[in-house]
């Protein structure tokens, strides 16, 4: 008789993405995702995944996924998104990490050291 438990399915966005719960903040009444600003896929989706580190547009003030050579404010990321979202329907307001310490395995983008000096409030372990 087998007593272990065992998961039954699993979901894909449900991994965790903070490495520590000791120092942690929230950005207040969440963030806007600018959904003009983010490219549909094949299927007409504009899905951006958890963790994905967020800059707020300087025209607009609103926020679009990190660009390295990005020149309109999207070079300069603030936040890790909280969840994964799709903004085909329209702009989204989501949660986000404006301090934390995240598994930088679980980035959807490569953690390198011009990522690390643009976002000092997060830690990537």
């Amino acid at each position: 008789m087998r007593l272990q438990p065992r998961n039954r399915f699993e979901v894909d966005s449900d991994y965790e993405l903070l490495a520590s719960l000791e120092v942690v903040r929230e950005v207040n009444n969440g963030i806007t995702i600018d959904s003009a600003a983010v490219t549909a896929d094949s299927d007409g989706n504009k899905i951006i995944l958890k963790g994905m580190p967020m800059a707020k547009l300087t025209a607009s003030g609103k926020y679009v996924p990190y660009n390295a050579s990005g020149t309109n404010g999207s070079q300069n990321p603030t936040v890790i998104l909280k969840r994964t979202v799709n903004v085909k329907d329209g702009d989204e307001v989501v949660g986000g990490f404006e301090v934390a310490k995240v598994v930088a395995a679980r980035i959807p983008v490569t953690v390198n050291q011009a990522l690390r000096d643009k976002m000092p409030h997060i830690v990537f372990a």
